[in-house]
Parts: C-alpha cells; structure tokens; sequence
C-alpha cells in the first residue's frame, strides 16, 4: 500500500511539472505559428509559476515573444514603451541563469543586436519627431543594450541640448568621452555646455586640460585655455605652458597662432605680428593666422580712421587727409591676409564681411558686391 502511494506521488509530481512546462512550451509553438498574442499569455503564465520563473528556457522565449512584437504589422499594438525593457530583462535574465554558453545563452547575442537596432530606431524616430523625453529615454534605453554605443551617445547628448537639459547632454558627452570614441566636437560640446551651466572655471579649466589632452592641437581648445587664465590674472602662467609647447612642438604653426592671440591680448601687437607670421611661415595655409594679421592691420587702420574723425574741423584741415592716407595702408595691407584667409576657408562668414567691408573702404565696388552675394 506504501508503494502505491509514493507512486501516485511521483505521478502527480510529473504531472505538475508538465503542466507548468506545457506554458512554455506552448508559448513557443505559438511564437513558431506567429500567434504573438496566445504565446505572450502562456509565457506570462510561466514567468508567473514557480516551477518555471528560473528556467533560462522560460525567459528566453519571454524575450523572444515580447521582442518580436515590437514594430510587428498586426501585434505590434501590443507592444507598449515599456516592451524593449522586458525583453532587455529577459535575456540578461537569461544570461543569469544559462551563461554565455548555454543552449539558450549562446542564442542572447544575436537577439540583442535584433534589439540594439529596435530601440535606436525608436530613438531617432522620436528624434525626427522632436519628442526629446522619449527620444532620450530609448538613446539611455540603448545604451544598456549596448553601453558605449557612439551613435546613441552622439545623438543622446543633441536631443538633451534641444531640451535645455544640460545636466543629462553633459553626462551623454562623458560617457563619449570615457569610452574612448570621442572626436575633438565632443570634448568642445562638453566645454560648451559647461559654460551654458553655472559651472566655475575651475571644472571649466579641468575640462578643457582632459580635452587638450586627447587634442593638443585644437586652436579652439587652446584659445578656450588661454582665456580662461586670462580671466582668472593667470597670462604668465599661460605663456610659459605656450612656450614650453612650442620648445616641444617647433613646427606647430597652430602654437604660434595661439601665441600670437596671446600677446594680442596683453596689448603686445607687434609680438603678435611676428608670431602670426611665423605660424605662416610654419604653415601657409593657416587660416587662424591669415585672419589674425589681417583683422590686426584692420584695426589700425579703423584706430587712425576714427582719431581723424575725431578733430575739430580746423585740425582735421591740417592733418585730417594725412591720417586718412595713413589708415587706407593698413586697410590696404589687411586686405592680402583676408583674401588668403578666404582662399583657404571659402565659406567663413566672418572672413566675407571683413572683405566686404575693406572693398567698401577701398571703394571697390564690384568686389564688395560679390562678398554681399556669398553673405548667406
């Protein structure tokens, strides 16, 4: 009698257990069938049961059903905002359970680029839209599929600046920047964004000495740099790091531009003169200093102009056309710098309105009316 009941006890047992795997087993006969909807209220059941909520099985198939869902042209209404993150769930549930290795665990991979693709097309679809809040969310929701995707980070920090919400784009740019994929655009955005926050000079400083670090290079980097010392009383500092560079770097003509900015700065003209020419000598086509010597000859040019416009008429009789002679050189001598400085960046808005306006000094008429045309 014993052994008749133990094994009406084993019986049963089995019987459970079927019963409880017929949920997933189920779920995935209808997942094959492509009945989303029945496969999605048996996996349900299973995740819900004890005897299969820790079975990798069961949770696999839980991110299969509810993934496939997603975009799907008739249970696609099924899906819901939350449907990318229960699958997300589910296959590190996976992982968790089964290994890399597993019979179901060596299947999460693929699936999760399927889902990599599916959530960064949300995101740049509520990108397109302008929807930022659900834009950023699926960017983030993306970046715990795939952490360090450069797309998603790139794009993150965008839809935070259209928001206003600086705080997040900065920390969209710091993860660009701790994965190691990060251009010279991200480090000058994150620079950017610190000054649009109320951020002291202090971080501001910090930031732009990581960013120098990965660009030592960067005119804008540098210039940012230099005049943050400035502000802080700390030009010493700034030219004795600018000197040390270019003891380093000798044929870097983006040093000596910089240099010259400097001492353009301190009211050093004529050392700023000399260094801009020597960047050009380094370099011929360096646009920064083209323009530099030219706005420098300009605003001689502009000083001498307005001191003549300042005298009484009697002064002005006397000495009045001499120093317009005068200005009308450095106009004159501004002009080549300008034209080089065009010929290298066509497109320069700022260099186009200088020449606009030293051709209409110069009473060049047609060549001020060709700039006025390429104003955009």
């Amino acid at each position: 009698m014993k052994k008749v009941l133990l094994t009406a006890l084993a019986a049963a047992t089995i019987s459970v257990a079927s019963a409880q795997n017929s949920a997933v087993n189920s779920a995935i006969l209808n997942h094959k069938n492509g009945t989303l909807d029945k496969a999605q209220t048996e996996i349900d059941k299973a995740i819900a049961n004890d005897k299969t909520k820790d079975k990798a099985k069961t949770w696999f198939t839980r991110g299969m059903v509810y993934q496939d869902m997603i975009g799907h042209p008739v249970y696609g209404k099924l899906a819901t905002d939350k449907t990318p993150e229960i699958v997300l769930e589910a296959y590190n549930k996976t992982i968790q359970l089964d290994g890399k290795d597993g019979q179901y665990g060596k299947q999460v991979p693929e699936r999760m680029e399927m889902l990599y693709a599916q959530v960064l097309n949300q995101a740049i679809e509520a990108h397109n839209a302008q929807d930022w809040d659900k834009a950023i969310a699926n960017y983030e929701l993306t970046l715990k599929v795939k952490p360090g995707d450069t797309t998603a980070l790139k794009y993150g920090t965008y839809a935070a600046i259209n928001k206003q919400d600086y705080g997040k784009a900065i920390n969209f740019t710091d993860k660009l920047i701790a994965s190691g994929n990060a251009d010279e655009d991200a480090y000058k955005t994150k620079i950017q964004l610190l000054q649009e926050t109320e951020a002291s000079d202090e971080q501001v400083m910090t930031a732009l000495a990581e960013a120098l670090k990965a660009y030592p290079n960067s005119v804008f980097l540098m210039q940012e740099e230099l005049r943050y010392y400035l502000k802080n009383n700390r030009a010493d500092e700034a030219m004795v790091k600018l000197e040390k560079a270019i003891e380093k770097d000798p044929n870097n003509a983006s040093l000596y531009a910089v240099l010259g900015n400097l001492q353009e700065k301190k009211g050093d003209l004529d050392a700023a003169y000399k260094s801009y020419q020597k960047a050009i000598e380094v370099d011929p086509k360096n646009f920064d200093a083209y323009f530099n010597l030219a706005v420098l000859e300009y605003n001689k040019g502009t000083e001498v102009n307005n001191r003549a416009a300042k005298m009484d008429y009697a002064t002005y009789q006397k000495r009045g056309k001499a120093l317009e002679a005068q200005a009308k050189k450095h106009f004159e001598a501004s002009l080549p710098y300008f034209e080089k400085a065009h010929q290298i960046q066509p497109e320069d808005q700022a260099t186009i309105r200088n020449l606009l306006a030293v051709y209409t000094r110069l009473k060049r008429t047609a060549d001020a009316e060709r700039m006025n045309q390429k104003l955009k």
